[in-house]
């Protein structure tokens, strides 16, 4: 039960029913990443929280109903899951993948300089988000890399464990896709097709005065309402 019976004030009901609305809210996918992967030990982070400090804010939980060290709790855990909700936790359950590789992709995309909500749009098209994927043209991996572009971007990716590792995957593959919006000045649009298509295609399509769109890009970033509308890299409108 969320909230302990016998409350006698209305504001204090409803404060408990919202916070139980957020538990409720999140339960679901935190229970998909329970069998998703395996327990870690106590100085790991769970839902980027640590586990210890998350048992802190159980123990102030305790606190007397109405007291200043009840509401600091309620205040703290409302703003934490603001926070999950805007981060990789949201992306876990808009994806329905573990919260553990949306936190990868999240990391990897603003390490790299790119918005995460074009990273997941990239990743869901090119693997569907399975680290081990492998197109019939060689590509590997959750960005799809190609063997020689691998190689180009990091020194140490020269055997197919190493492109296929996921963290090496991501950033290599989203440094590529800011290097590519760059040099397109900011048309994310040419990026993407050459992301997909190769830079040399679509220059020559450029060249001959020909669209190189190939549908590629209305994949990525999507139609109507749901249609991204960034610029691909963060910081930058």
């Amino acid at each position: 039960m969320c909230a302990p019976a016998g409350l006698g004030r209305g504001a204090t009901r409803a404060a408990l029913l919202a916070l139980c609305g957020l538990l409720l809210g999140v339960a679901p996918v935190m229970a998909q990443q329970q069998t998703a992967a395996p327990a870690r030990d106590a100085g790991s982070r769970v839902l980027g929280v640590r586990a210890d400090s998350a048992r802190g804010e159980t123990a102030r939980a305790d606190a007397p109903v109405g007291s200043r060290g009840f509401w600091t709790w309620l205040r703290d855990e409302a703003r934490r899951f603001r926070e999950l909700n805007g981060g990789p936790f949201a992306y876990a359950r808009r994806y329905r993948i573990s919260t553990e590789l949306a936190g990868d992709i999240h990391r990897a995309a603003e390490e790299e300089g790119i918005d995460p909500d074009l990273a997941f749009r990239l990743v869901r098209v090119e693997s569907g988000f399975n680290p081990r994927a492998r197109s019939y043209a060689g590509a590997l991996g959750l960005t799809q890399l190609m063997p020689s572009t691998a190689r180009w971007l990091d020194r140490r990716m020269t055997s197919r464990e190493a492109i296929l590792h996921p963290e090496h995957n991501l950033r290599a593959g989203f440094r590529y896709l800011n290097q590519l919006i760059r040099q397109y000045d900011g048309d994310l649009r040419l990026a993407l097709l050459a992301y997909n298509r190769g830079h040399g295609a679509v220059d020559r399509d450029l060249r001959r005065g020909r669209d190189p769109e190939n549908g590629y890009t209305r994949k990525v970033l999507g139609v109507g309402v749901e249609r991204y509308r960034g610029s691909g890299l963060l910081g930058a409108r």
